[in-house]
């Protein structure tokens, strides 16, 4: 059980988060109740040991998170099974500069907040579609989110209201995200979350102007909308590349600077000669290539080509040999954690002694671990490194609602901690009785937020022109002899085209 006493079990049809306190209370759902913060008991006809703080029984596609009223009992549904992370495949963009994240004003907290009893306001409810499982996923994506809940809830919800989730696995299926995101939105949340790589280009269409807040962590600009800058070219109606629909707030770098930051990355670590391998099961994966080969040669370096690979392949042993026959020395990985596992192992096999390129997506898990390897690139998420009080108060949070090592360790994870923390302090004034078009309304009022440090300024308003909602930045980082840094320096960032 974690410090929020989150307990997770999977029965044969449903499964259930139920947080507890020290006494123990079952509750059941009342849409007029009045609650206090996930203090729960658990309920499962089966459950079985599965690692420290979890039951676990296989099969189940219902999470429900239980919470604790006065005189009244609340059940959330929220539907969750494993998680996924998708490499930094996307679009490109230009010159670069590198900006100082803004000084936290006042004592930050450095520790996940003490339970309290929540003010009796009516709880509000977030949706979201993820790729939890599938070929590229992430397995804790979810339980990062149900983190970062527990937490706000912790300290008294979103303005006083209780915090509850239905989260689904789109399985990397666009028919199943299809599906699934009508039946959310039937729901009348007032927060649609995203984290799907293999799906968002085909729920674009569906999410845009619904006037429900659209928030999240991707990179295909059908959604997130982004800037080319090697070719100077802003998104539009007519351009290659669209912008963001009025009801999508992007945070993490979007397309075009997710390219980039691949580059930078090769730069800073003193490599020339730069190939891709990109995965060929998600075309997000080998979109970029003209933009790589643009950027590579506008920063001076020699681009060898992309070569599409399985992700399910055994063996990439051919095609590391070309790459060190070639003079190599940065391969970039463009897909998720399996591709990046197997190139790793067959080309290290072969006598690679260059650098790995891993951005976005795809910085995570056993990839960090493999001995020796030297990596290099962008995040597009704070980095989780770094002894910022805020930084800190994430990590505390993730441990508190038992997220792993390899969940926190995650740009992804960043990123949507940014993004939910962007959406409660935009919210922090919400009305009693909340609906979307409060929450959409109080998002066009973020002026200049940087959240402390933890994401490059944001500004967003009504009527705003899709360019504008670009987000160039990312932070720099380099792996060697097992330590990860940020050359620039704590969450000091750069962007791309300069500011």
């Amino acid at each position: 059980m974690s410090a929020y006493g989150t307990t997770t079990t999977y029965s044969t049809m449903r499964l259930r988060t139920i947080a507890r306190t020290p006494a123990r209370f079952t509750a059941s759902r009342s849409s007029a109740s009045r609650r206090s913060p996930p203090v729960l008991d658990l309920t499962s006809d089966d459950s079985s040991s599965a690692g420290a703080g979890s039951n676990t029984q296989q099969g189940g596609s219902f999470l429900n998170t239980t919470t604790r009223h006065k005189g009244r009992r609340a059940i959330a549904a929220v539907l969750i099974t494993a998680a996924m992370v998708l490499a930094a495949c996307s679009d490109d963009k230009k010159s670069s500069n590198t900006t100082a994240a803004p000084e936290t004003t006042g004592a930050a907290e450095t520790t996940a907040a003490p339970e309290t009893t929540l003010p009796p306001k009516s709880p509000i409810l977030i949706v979201g579609t993820i790729d939890l499982t599938g070929l590229n996923n992430r397995a804790e994506a979810g339980k990062v989110i149900e983190a970062w809940a527990a937490f706000i809830n912790a300290k008294g919800g979103v303005n006083g209201h209780p915090v509850e989730l239905d989260l689904r696995d789109t399985k990397g299926d666009p028919a199943v995200a299809a599906s699934q995101t009508t039946e959310l939105l039937a729901k009348n949340p007032v927060l649609f979350i995203m984290d799907s790589a293999s799906t968002e280009s085909s729920q674009a269409e569906s999410l845009a102007d619904i006037g429900v807040p659209v928030m999240g962590v991707g990179y295909a600009p059908q959604l997130w909308g982004g800037y080319l800058s090697s070719f100077k070219m802003e998104c539009g109606p007519t351009a290659p590349i669209t912008c963001a629909p009025a009801n999508v707030f992007p945070i993490s770098t979007t397309s075009g600077a997710v390219v980039d930051e691949q580059l930078y990355g090769a730069k800073l670590a003193g490599s020339t000669k730069v190939a891709v391998a990109a995965c060929a099961e998600i075309e997000a994966c080998g979109r970029s290539v003209p933009l790589f080969e643009a950027k590579a040669k506008e920063l001076g370096l020699t681009a060898l080509g992309t070569v599409k690979v399985s992700s399910t392949a055994t063996d990439y042993s051919a095609e590391c040999i070309k790459w060190i026959n070639d003079g190599a020395d940065f391969i970039q990985i463009s897909g998720g954690a399996s591709l990046a596992a197997g190139l790793t192992a067959s080309c290290n096999d072969q006598g690679y002694k260059g650098v790995w390129g891993a951005s976005a997506g795809s910085v995570q898990g056993k990839l960090l671990l493999t001995p020796g390897i030297i990596l290099a690139g962008g995040l597009n998420g704070f980095p989780w490194f770094v002894d910022d009080p805020l930084v800190v108060e994430y990590r505390d949070a993730m441990k508190a609602g038992g997220v792993s090592d390899d969940g926190i360790n995650d740009p992804a994870a960043t990123a949507l901690w940014s993004v939910l923390q962007l959406f409660a302090k935009a919210n922090a004034s919400l009305v009693d009785e909340p609906t979307a078009a409060d929450t959409l309304k109080n998002m066009y009022t973020v002026k200049d937020e940087t959240l402390g440090g933890l994401i490059a300024p944001v500004t967003f308003y009504e009527g705003q022109p899709g360019p504008e909602k670009a987000r160039n930045c990312f932070w720099p980082y380099i792996l060697k002899d097992g330590v990860m840094t940020n050359p620039l320096g704590g969450l000091k960032y750069q962007c791309s085209p300069e500011v």
